[in-house]
């Protein structure tokens, strides 16, 4: 029954462009929002803040900026991946500054989709780019000097979508395609890890189809949160010990997550998700009910609350991910999301430009945030 009331709600859905050294690297509940308040900062949990609004084309945003994938290094560096126009043939990596102001860190190579990205202690940056050509497409590491490298094997997913570490060092990369997760460790190869029908992805009537595994994050010491996008879930795989095979088992599947994308978790195991289709509201069969922007999922309780009111929703743009504060000018109790700004149901302005925005959520991130 579960089943066939998932697939009358995907069926009316919002329609979703969907989006998550040499050495291996080395990794790193809201009763009532307006009332919540940290007593040091004496700021409302739930408050948003814009960071960053880059340029929209014309039509609004479709035709120029769309930041994905958001990352924030140790030293405070802020990185986003932009595709930019509706050609999509620049790929950028912006380093965004605490006053707003960015600069173009590195460009990736030709036509694609950058999407999810992540750092590594050093201070490198990966980048997940889905890409037509087969020569292009994969996930790069960028060193902090600028030089790009693609790193073996990613080029074999069909859509390389988020990222992430565990405490060993191995890197995770979501194929939203396909369903499943890659992993890049001693080896120094990117290869199939983990496929399950919990991550598989599936059909959408406009769309065509809606991904399946989408955002992922690791909350030590052995669990992989893993966002379905086609159905309305977060599962958790473990990581199995001393060569034991990984397991999944799903954690929630909820009406509150709908269509949800990245994914981030606190120091209590609590995980935040982005919702593009709470800017959804003109499509012709009506599209979505309202739907909050920024979630939380307790997995424990597995009660899921909206953290950001759904009359806040015109700061936010398609958000399609987020990441903690590592402290300094990114404040640890917070997370960042990206507005892609993609232009596929919004009937009236003012949306957010495409860009960044804070969101105050009391709670620092895991791990090692």
């Amino acid at each position: 029954m579960k089943s066939k009331i998932l697939f009358i709600c995907v069926l009316a859905a919002a329609v979703f462009i969907w989006s998550c050294n040499e050495k291996s690297p080395v990794a790193p509940d809201f009763a009532n929002q307006n009332e919540t308040l940290d007593k040091r900062a004496h700021v409302p949990v739930g408050t948003v803040t814009p960071i960053l609004s880059l340029i929209k084309g014309n039509p609004p945003a479709f035709f120029g900026d769309s930041p994905e994938g958001i990352a924030i290094d140790k030293r405070g560096n802020m990185y986003i991946s932009n595709t930019i126009g509706a050609d999509r043939l620049t790929n950028q990596i912006l380093r965004v500054e605490p006053n707003g102001s960015y600069s173009v860190f590195a460009t990736l190579p030709g036509a694609g989709h950058a999407a999810g990205l992540v750092t590594d202690k050093r201070g490198n940056v990966y980048v997940a780019f889905r890409a037509e050509d087969i020569n292009k497409k994969g996930v790069y590491r960028i060193k902090r000097n600028g030089i790009m490298e693609r790193l073996r094997g990613s080029e074999e997913m069909v859509g390389p979508n988020a990222l992430t570490f565990d405490a060993k060092g191995n890197l995770y990369c979501t194929d939203s395609k396909v369903g499943s997760v890659w992993k890049y460790g001693k080896d120094r190869t990117f290869s199939k890890w983990f496929e399950d029908d919990l991550l598989a992805p599936g059909p959408h009537p406009v769309a065509g189809t809606l991904p399946g595994a989408n955002g992922i994050v690791f909350f030590p010491p052995n669990k992989l949160y893993v966002a379905n996008t086609f159905q309305w879930s977060i599962s958790c795989i473990t990581i199995g010990r001393k060569g034991a095979a990984p397991r999944i088992e799903l954690v929630k599947q909820d009406f509150l997550l709908m269509n949800i994308d990245g994914i981030a978790v606190d120091v209590n195991e609590d995980i935040y998700g982005v919702l593009p289709v709470s800017t959804i509201n003109n499509l012709p069969f009506g599209g979505p009910p309202p739907m909050p922007p920024l979630v939380m999922l307790n997995p424990k309780s597995q009660v899921v609350t909206p953290v950001v009111v759904i009359a806040d929703a015109v700061n936010f743009n398609t958000p399609t991910s987020l990441v903690f504060g590592t402290g300094g000018p990114w404040n640890r109790k917070s997370v960042f999301v990206a507005n892609a700004g993609l232009f596929y149901g919004q009937s009236h302005e003012p949306w957010a430009a495409p860009g960044v925005v804070e969101v105050y959520v009391g709670k620092p991130g895991m791990p090692g945030k």
